[in-house]
């Protein structure tokens, strides 16, 4: 499980704007609206593209985030524990078949349980 992290954040008093309005016009408070910013800069290209023109002499490749883009709980809440990560679970065993036939692929998927 995550711990939580308190940055301070400097920044323009047009973000801090623009937070404020979206906090007005949604049931989001001001922390779910900037965790979601981060949570979708990290699978956006935009963000990798301006983010690329600052990497170090050396670096090849910038880190890939350790959530899914359908994870919601890790921007929603403070603190998110994977699915993976909850003790005596029971997993979701599926069996996954993906076939090429005549231009088309099928995917059939068949639980184990």
């Amino acid at each position: 499980m995550g711990t939580v992290w308190r940055p301070a954040l400097r920044c323009d008093s047009a973000f801090r704007d623009y937070i404020d309005s979206l906090n007005e016009v949604t049931s989001l408070d001001r922390n779910q609206i900037m965790r979601a910013m981060m949570f979708v800069a990290a699978h956006s290209e935009d963000f990798k593209f301006v983010i690329s023109e600052y990497k170090k002499d050396g670096v090849t490749t910038l880190p890939d985030p350790t959530w899914q883009p359908w994870e919601d709980e890790y921007w929603l809440n403070q603190i998110y524990q994977k699915k993976t990560d909850v003790i005596d679970q029971t997993p979701d065993i599926n069996v996954v078949s993906i076939k090429k036939e005549g231009g088309v692929t099928k995917i059939d998927v068949s639980s184990l349980f």
